[in-house]
């Protein structure tokens, strides 16, 4: 095939495409609606790390759940935008919930190995 400005257009949207399709299957899970929120109340945290990321004041507070396990409350500049969840402390972690946009519902749930980025409202 001979690459011009014609065929090059569609060929790069199907790329974009796909890398989306498999970006949602492989990687991050999404719902719409948002994941549970982890309830932290009455909960203290047992560590709390401060550091800077990508520009951002990152706070890591982690908190022992009654279960047994243990959660994160991941904020950035003063805004919660994760939550990182574990049922049993022991490495790795079971799963991640995001807020992308700042709406405060955490659509998108990545596993401990999937990579995130620190989404773009928490700059702002």
């Amino acid at each position: 095939m001979i690459w011009n400005r014609r065929n090059l257009k569609p060929t790069l949207l199907i790329f974009l495409g796909l890398i989306n399709c498999f970006g949602t299957i492989f990687g991050q899970e999404v719902d719409q609606d948002g994941y549970p929120v982890p309830d932290l109340k009455g909960l203290t945290p047992y560590s709390i790390q401060i550091k800077k990321t990508d520009g951002v004041e990152k706070i890591v507070e982690k908190f022992y759940t009654p279960e047994g396990g243990h959660i994160a409350r991941i904020s950035g500049n003063g805004k919660i935008f994760a939550y990182a969840v574990d049922h049993d402390q022991e490495p790795p972690i079971d799963y991640l919930i995001i807020d992308p946009d700042g709406s405060g519902r955490f659509t998108q749930r990545f596993k401990s190995e999937d990579v995130y980025q620190i989404p773009e409202w928490v700059f702002q």
